[in-house]
């Protein structure tokens, strides 16, 4: 008999929703990108012991890099990108705090780029490799020459760091 008018408040409640959904997207996406790593974060870490420096031919052989597999895959946007993933164990006796990865692009026989990343460092999500563990892990690679002809990549260790280890520069 006695109808209300009030107005609907399920459209209200959608609105509401899809706006806290989008705040909520926006605060993820500024985090994942203050927390990602990439070559302008890689920064000169002390201690790390570099291939062609005394010491890293003893030290690098007991750590062990596993290829996973490389693809190019497209971002958001459709740029091509250079996906590296592979796994680490070490070896040793003493925990792996850095490892730091050579990344090389081939034309046939010839390297046309080269690019060195980070992907195990200290952080507070990322412990030590321990003595006999294995971690995984991806890069990406973004900026490379397009006359890359996506024909051959590579990785190899280029850098590594036991945990506690005091610079020897």
């Amino acid at each position: 008999m006695f109808k209300t008018s009030l107005p609907s408040q399920s459209g209200r409640l959608w609105i509401v929703l899809a706006g806290a959904a989008a705040v909520a997207i926006l605060a993820l996406t500024v985090v994942v990108y203050v927390n990602r790593g990439s070559e302008e974060s890689d920064r000169l870490l002390e201690g790390v012991l570099h291939a062609g420096v005394e010491g890293f031919d003893r030290h690098s052989g007991s750590v062990v890099l596993e290829d996973r597999g490389i693809k190019m895959v497209k971002n958001l946007t459709g740029k091509r990108m250079v996906m590296f993933a592979g796994a680490v164990t070490n070896h040793s006796d003493r925990p792996l705090d850095v490892v730091q990865i050579r990344l090389i692009l081939f034309n046939a026989h010839e390297p046309v780029f080269e690019s060195i990343l980070t992907p195990i460092e200290p952080g507070p999500y990322t412990p030590p490799i321990l003595s006999g563990e294995t971690r995984g892990f991806t890069v990406y690679l973004e900026d490379f020459p397009e006359s890359w002809w996506a024909s051959r990549a590579e990785m190899e260790i280029s850098g590594i760091r036991f945990e506690g280890r005091e610079s020897e520069h």
